[in-house]
């Protein structure tokens, strides 16, 4: 089984700080008009909806999103963490339970912050990470390659300073171990329990640090 663990594109597009970035979408050729097709010219900023921040979106000599193979965006050892995270809370290594299974090529934080989607509170007072978890991540857990969220960003808009700091642990180069790539504004709003591969598919766009993404998981 197979389902999508991103959200689609709509016109109004919860966003860091605004619950209502505006997809722009003009029809070019219309049908309807006499046109022998549709088609649409299509803007909007390249960190709205599911997206993945790659180390070029905090470093100039950052891996851009076009730079990684095809074969980087599957993950064939994702872990589900459950997480209880509050409004503004910045969660560090303490609040997950459980722990890593050192094998894990992507971590998933499962909040349940997904039901705020499209309110103020998920685009304004969303939780965090601190930036002692990405270094203590990077430090332990070689394997992962990623992380997933399903709050809009792993920078609180509360503490949006140490939201940048947060950003730089996880993608730095210079960081030890590799750089961990941010997967944000996930649907995890179905049973995860059964996940077995994830396969993300960013948009291959020259020139930009990062990009939106079609996340999709793969269930027994």
């Amino acid at each position: 089984m197979k389902r999508y663990l991103s959200y689609k594109l709509s016109p109004l597009i919860p966003g860091y700080g605004s619950m209502e970035q505006k997809l722009e979408l003009c029809k070019i050729n219309s049908i309807a008009k006499g046109d022998s097709c549709n088609t649409f010219w299509i803007g909007m900023e390249n960190h709205w909806g599911t997206h993945v921040d790659c180390p070029a979106h905090f470093f100039t000599q950052g891996a851009k999103v076009t730079d990684y193979p095809c074969d980087f965006w599957f993950f064939k050892k994702p872990q589900v963490v459950k997480i209880d995270a509050d409004p503004g809370q910045i969660i560090g290594k303490e609040d997950i339970q459980g722990g890593i299974i050192p094998e894990t090529d992507l971590i998933i934080f499962k909040s349940g912050w997904g039901e705020f989607r499209g309110k103020n509170i998920y685009s304004l007072n969303n939780p965090g990470l601190d930036p002692e978890l990405g270094q203590w991540l990077r430090k332990n857990y070689p394997n992962v390659r990623a992380i997933g969220i399903d709050w809009v960003s792993i920078s609180s808009f509360q503490r949006r300073e140490l939201g940048r700091d947060a950003h730089r642990a996880f993608l730095d180069l210079k960081g030890e171990g590799n750089p961990i790539l941010l997967i944000e504004d996930m649907n995890l709003s179905t049973d995860l329990s059964f996940l077995t591969e994830v396969w993300v598919a960013p948009l291959q766009i020259e020139e930009i640090d990062s990009a939106p993404c079609t996340v999709v998981g793969f269930f027994k």
